[in-house]
């Protein structure tokens, strides 16, 4: 019977490492030849990430896919050529492209059962439901039944739509899109109710987003406690599992989004604080938004103490990139007209690289760390 033997894919760096580690191994006598054979052995280095390279280039054909039917929209005489091609109702046109959603969801699904280990692929195919689910949506509007109801109904509808089928098929994908369509339902909600003032309950949209932002987080936080509770029970009951620790793994994209909301809503906030009219705003001078910005930092540098604190990646980069969003926005905002450009963009260089030096530093200590673990 012949013996199955599974070799670890590792890039270059990380088999430097090890083998590094194996050498002093040997030469410490902690293992034999044998040993250290049978180690080297037991890894392959891996020239280039091909995972990575699929997941930017699925990401990227949907990208542009939806930039080629946003110019289609756009285009005028394509729309009336396609109008004319299509003398349909849109009630039929709405039947239609739900019966093209479900299809694409029903392939997905097949498709993933027969080919499992094609995970990125698969969940790109999603895309085509999640496409089709909208235009469904997007043509009943156009129907009689429905032409005087505000537009957020549509987008809770496909919120909803899309929260049901990423539960139900497990998608992240969906998910992600169920996230978006929450958050374009709850500023479009908002701004229906605050007419005329374009003040909800005091709040600009700006600060509405940090409200949605903070909202994301609470689930992705809700979704982190079922998945504690699911392994809890499971580690009491064997291999038994609770049905929400099955969709724990919505965690990570759900606080991926809502960091997101969050940080770029703050962003704003400390641009234009709570102010609705660009006439207002310009009228203010830029040191009364500078308690927003110092908001702003702060949580940025709270999200970098928790990220070094727990090993936290996300937060920790988030933290790192908004703050220097922070500070370079500032910086823009106080010192363009002030200074000579000459001046300005030679000391924007001049953090640039300190930035780069500082950061070459932290990575060569890192990697010396990493070998001296090993």
């Amino acid at each position: 019977m012949t013996e199955l033997r599974l070799v670890m894919k590792i890039n270059k760096r990380q088999a430097k490492t090890l083998n590094e580690a194996i050498t002093q191994w040997e030469k410490d006598e902690r293992i034999n030849a044998d040993t250290a054979k049978s180690l080297r052995n037991s890894y392959e280095v891996v020239g280039f990430d091909w995972k990575l390279l699929a997941v930017y280039s699925f990401w990227i054909a949907i990208t542009c896919f939806v930039i080629s039917i946003g110019v289609l929209l756009a285009d005028d005489y394509l729309m009336a050529l396609l109008a004319t091609l299509i003398d349909t109702p849109a009630s039929v046109l709405s039947v239609i492209s739900a019966v093209l959603a479900a299809g694409s969801f029903a392939f997905g699904v097949k498709r993933r059962r027969r080919y499992p280990e094609k995970y990125f692929s698969n969940e790109a195919m999603y895309f085509f439901g999640v496409l089709w689910t909208a235009v469904s949506v997007g043509f009943l509007r156009e129907t009689a039944w429905f032409t005087e109801t505000h537009v957020a109904f549509f987008l809770l509808a496909l919120t909803l739509i899309y929260g049901v089928i990423g539960f139900r098929l497990s998608s992240m994908l969906v998910w992600i899109f169920a996230l978006l369509s929450f958050a374009a339902w709850g500023l479009e909600q908002t701004s229906y109710f605050a007419e005329p003032s374009a003040y909800f309950l005091g709040l600009n949209m700006a600060w509405r987003l940090v409200v949605i932002g903070l909202l994301v987080l609470a689930t992705a936080w809700w979704f982190g406690r079922q998945k504690m509770a699911g392994t809890t029970i499971s580690a009491n009951q064997g291999s038994s599992t609770t049905p929400l620790h099955k969709f724990a793994y919505l965690q990570e994209p759900t606080r991926f989004i809502g960091l997101f909301y969050l940080m770029f809503a703050l962003w704003l906030v400390s641009l234009v604080g709570n102010h609705t009219n660009a006439a207002t705003w310009s009228k203010v001078s830029q040191v009364s938004f500078l308690p927003w910005a110092l908001l702003s930092g702060l949580v940025c540098l709270g999200l970098l103490y928790h990220g070094i604190k727990h090993a936290d990646k996300l937060t920790r980069s988030f933290g790192i990139i908004f703050l220097l969003i922070n500070l370079y926005t500032r910086y823009f905002e106080y010192f363009w007209d002030a200074m000579h450009k000459t001046v300005f963009f030679a000391l924007l260089a001049l953090s640039f690289w300190l930035i780069g030096t500082k950061a070459e530093k932290l990575w060569q200590l890192s990697h010396i760390k990493e070998n001296e673990e090993a």
